[in-house]
């Protein structure tokens, strides 16, 4: 199978971790195509061929020597998105250009050159002996390792910044719950000084027999406070956002 990774940072950890993870139908093609393999009475080996997306060549092969733990995931992907992996053990680190490979025809991808392949496209046996002669008989100029410790160092500044992130998390977890219980007071007082305010008010209008004349109405405008109308408004305004509002179907 090729395998094309997002970065050389999740090849360097896989040849670090000896562990891969690909989507989540990958995975299931990989896992499927692992298990049916161990079902045969021939040993089936399971290769892998990756390439790094953009790179112009691959860089290696590793073999997956285990099923793929669906429910096991590891935090030093650059992406959340990858969940699962299984075991692989490296072969062949070297850099080989598109160049050396781009003769070799996928008569299942369309006839497409196997440069020109997507993640966990399936390589038939024939092609992938070409491959792997190839890989083989390919004098090394560049590889992988002569970077590793530049990879070393971005993964280590990467699980900082997730350190970092978790606390930054951990520290907002803690804090939320006092803010929480803050507000429900806060509303409950200005609904309680307005509730008590309209109740006087209201009192104070059930008392007179009359309706006010104009100057009365005059009169009566400027006896309430000028923020009373803003204090009503602001709680209609909380008692709104307190209520529970349905939920909004996502695009």
């Amino acid at each position: 199978f090729v395998i094309k990774s997002y970065t050389e940072d999740h090849v360097h950890k896989s040849i670090k971790y000896g562990v891969w993870a690909s989507t989540a139908s990958g995975n299931r093609k990989l896992d499927a195509a692992y298990r049916e393999a161990k079902e045969k009475e021939a040993t089936c080996p399971i290769f892998l061929f990756f390439s790094v997306n953009g790179s112009g060549q691959f860089c290696g092969v590793a073999e997956m020597i285990g099923p793929v733990d669906f429910d096991k995931s590891v935090d030093y992907w650059q992406q959340d998105k990858w969940s699962g992996q299984f075991p692989v053990k490296w072969h062949i680190i070297k850099d080989v250009p598109n160049s050396l490979l781009r003769h070799i025809i996928l008569e299942n991808n369309e006839n497409k050159p196997v440069t020109n392949s997507r993640d966990t496209q399936e390589v038939r046996l024939d092609h992938g002996l070409q491959m792997l002669t190839i890989f083989k008989n390919h004098e090394v100029e560049t590889t992988i390792l002569e970077d590793f410790d530049f990879y070393e160092q971005r993964e280590k500044a990467m699980l900082d910044i997730r350190q970092r992130q978790k606390q930054q998390h951990t520290d907002s977890e803690v804090q939320k719950p006092m803010v929480e219980a803050k507000e429900p007071v806060d509303l409950m007082n200005q609904i309680s000084a307005t509730f008590a305010r309209a109740v006087q008010l209201g009192e104070t209008k059930g008392s007179r027999e009359d309706k006010p004349k104009v100057e009365d109405a005059s009169a009566a405008a400027v006896a309430v406070p000028e923020n009373e109308p803003v204090a009503l408004a602001e709680t209609e305004g909380l008692l709104a956002d307190s209520e529970p509002s349905p939920l909004k179907e996502s695009g």
